[in-house]
């Protein structure tokens, strides 16, 4: 029996070698003996049967059209065939979360920043619930250290404060209804007052907070100064546009253990269960879609997990495996680019406050 394979739709998205490997396989499997020839050549050896298929394409897709000839009988057959198996390759990386520990110390810590003022010179900021420090060094070697206290207008147990550098030496504070302003000049001094209207900002937006209650009430001024009206929420993460700016898409961690996805309307467009109080989004070069950084929904009575989410068609998929912590985490801040985290936590077995860098690497 002779057995040949031909493409006649020209592209038809099939390996024609396995094509007639598998013709052949099944011919021998039925008891037939294939005989080989040379394609192109004038005479072909006599067979008692040739098979010639053919593969076109019709309105439906793509077809095998078997032409089968048996002495002068002669027969055609038409079917719909699937594409072979295509080689996909080698799976996509696995985003996987690290964690870079960058402070210790036994006092409550709110948040933290880092500045380099030039290539000698670090300049370490560390925020807690009534007091901003600062920290000199030169390379490894600590040759300042600032301790500035400030009244609080407000008293919590659990407290929250954020950081942000205009500048290495301009630090800005938010917590407790306080705003307050650290400078170098040349020495490091800090100023304080109430924060008017109780205004935090986050990317281009400004979220009202209430200190009594430490949470954000909702209400949001937008860039054009238009208050829009949300439910309130622990902590947000935003979805960066291709610009690197903000778009309407925001992830709203609520009051009541679930996390409200707004598109640009006054409705959730989706609502995500089981994740915890803090939220951060999280732009790495593993994966393209919008990445989302959370907390687990436990207490401060136990240790913690932060996930990687990727939140695409109004779902939010967990991707590679959290990352484990030894006790609550207590804030989680994204950084300006948002190719970093800033999360603090306090370690359940040695009763410290742990500052610590978060970053997605890739892996295979």
């Amino acid at each position: 029996m002779i057995a040949s394979v031909t493409d006649v739709s020209s592209g038809a998205p099939i390996d024609l070698q396995w094509l007639r490997k598998s013709v052949e396989s099944e011919i021998t499997t039925e008891g037939g003996r294939l005989v080989q020839f040379a394609m192109g050549s004038a005479e072909p050896p006599s067979a008692d049967a040739q098979v010639r298929i053919a593969i076109s394409h019709n309105e439906h897709g793509y077809v095998l059209i078997a032409q089968i000839a048996l002495g002068d009988a002669k027969q055609i057959v038409v079917a719909p065939v699937a594409a072979a198996p295509v080689n996909a390759g080698p799976p996509p990386p696995t985003p996987v979360l690290q964690r870079k520990i960058v402070w210790e110390q036994t006092d409550p810590m709110l948040d933290f920043a880092e500045g380099s003022p030039d290539s000698n010179h670090t300049l370490w900021y560390i925020l807690g619930p009534d007091r901003l420090s600062a920290y000199e060094f030169s390379g490894a070697s600590q040759i300042l250290h600032v301790d500035e206290r400030f009244s609080r207008l407000y008293t919590s147990r659990d407290s929250r404060g954020r950081l942000a550098l205009t500048d290495p030496t301009h630090v800005t504070a938010w917590v407790a209804a306080v705003r307050c302003e650290g400078l170098w000049s040349p020495g490091f001094a800090v100023s304080c007052s109430p924060n008017i209207g109780q205004q935090w900002p986050m990317g281009t937006v400004n979220w009202a907070y209430d200190p009594t209650h430490n949470f954000f009430t909702g209400a949001v001024t937008l860039s054009a100064g238009i208050i829009t009206h949300y439910p309130p929420f622990y902590s947000a993460a935003f979805a960066p546009d291709a610009r690197g700016g903000n778009t309407s898409r925001w992830i709203l961690a609520g009051l009541n253990g679930q996390a409200l996805l707004f598109t640009g309307g006054a409705q959730p467009a989706a609502i995500f269960f089981d994740w915890g109080s803090d939220i951060a989004s999280l732009n790495s070069t593993c994966g393209s879609a919008w990445q989302v950084l959370v907390t687990g929904p436990g207490d401060w009575t136990e240790p913690d997990r932060i996930q990687l989410y990727q939140i695409a068609n109004r779902q939010a998929t967990a991707v590679g495996e959290p990352l484990q912590f030894p006790g609550p985490v207590l804030s989680l801040w994204p950084s300006t680019d948002s190719q970093t985290a800033r999360v603090v936590f306090r370690n359940l077995q040695t009763g410290l406050y742990e500052a610590a860098t978060l970053s997605v690497g890739c892996s295979n």
